[in-house]
């Protein structure tokens, strides 16, 4: 396990380490929105694996893989950023099988399994296959400005990857790493993850009845923990529009070309970290307001 200062960083590396310019990339679309300016940078050929309510889809992935040969795959198949699903076993050992036979890198983003408040979480793609590179935080689960993370992997892999970080940052900070121990050793660590799962879940189920109003054709996501899920429109309709409205209504939502990697227009990201109760409450109606049809024309922005 090499430290790193969280996980953007740690994908850098391994983006440093393993791609050249022009390299094919396999990622979810949409994903979390740090992650297409990290790829763009790296200058490497993004190919997007859709995302639907249920999550990916081994078939698309394999109809991807016919003319592509990807050096690497970025996942998450524990708590999706943006959409919360979580991926069965069965769909973690197919996806591994069909990434595996084409000898494509596996990069893992672990989001705690911790922060999961229904159901069973599957193994992590690392402990279903040794091969896979695992990437992961303490700043979601304690504080952002925590900038501590790891990537674990196979020795002779993580030996490139520490390779390029002493070249590039001469080393992580010790003061944030040995905090980042004592809140764990402390037991800190898990308090606040178990205070997390409810808050999500409370949040969730605000989020979950405004949206049982919303116009039809809309759907969305039913996340398994985490705070974020996944709203898609209706054909025609745009996310940039949507935001605009939204905005409008001092909501702010993610618009889908912010972190889709094909420029997807048709989904929505709404993310209930900052705030929950009442104030939640107040933005879910905001929100749905700049949904319904009937107020206006909705204009690109």
């Amino acid at each position: 396990m090499l430290l790193t200062g969280g996980v953007q960083h740690a994908l850098d590396l391994l983006l440093r380490a393993l791609a050249r310019p022009g390299d094919a990339v396999l990622v979810e679309d949409p994903t979390y929105p740090g992650l297409p300016p990290l790829l763009a940078l790296h200058q490497v050929r993004v190919v997007g694996i859709p995302v639907h309510r249920d999550g990916i889809r081994p078939g698309e992935v394999a109809a991807l893989l016919g003319p592509e040969r990807p050096r690497l795959a970025i996942l998450t198949p524990t708590l999706h950023n943006p959409s919360g699903l979580v991926l069965g076993e069965a769909t973690r050992r197919e996806l591994l099988g069909l990434l595996r036979e084409r000898g494509v890198q596996v990069v893992e983003e672990l989001f705690d399994p911790a922060l999961v408040s229904d159901g069973e979480v599957p193994p992590p793609l690392a402990a279903l296959d040794p091969d896979v590179v695992a990437v992961g935080s303490f700043s979601k689960a304690l504080f952002p400005g925590l900038r501590v993370g790891w990537v674990a992997g196979p020795a002779e892999l993580l030996d490139r990857v520490a390779a390029v970080k002493s070249s590039a940052d001469l080393g992580g900070s010790p003061f944030l790493e040995a905090a980042a121990w004592t809140l764990c050793r402390r037991g800190v660590f898990d308090d606040q993850l178990a205070r997390l799962r409810g808050a999500a879940r409370a949040r969730l189920e605000i989020v979950l009845g405004a949206l049982a109003h919303a116009p039809k054709g809309v759907a969305w996501s039913v996340p398994r923990g985490g705070f974020s899920l996944l709203v898609t429109l209706p054909p025609g309709w745009s996310s940039r529009a949507v935001a605009a409205r939204a905005g409008e209504r001092g909501v702010w939502v993610l618009p889908g070309p912010a972190m889709s990697v094909s420029g997807r227009d048709d989904v929505v990201r709404l993310a209930y970290a900052a705030v929950g109760g009442e104030r939640l409450e107040e933005g879910m109606r905001g929100f749905c307001a700049a949904l319904e049809p009937g107020r206006g024309p909705l204009p690109l922005v």
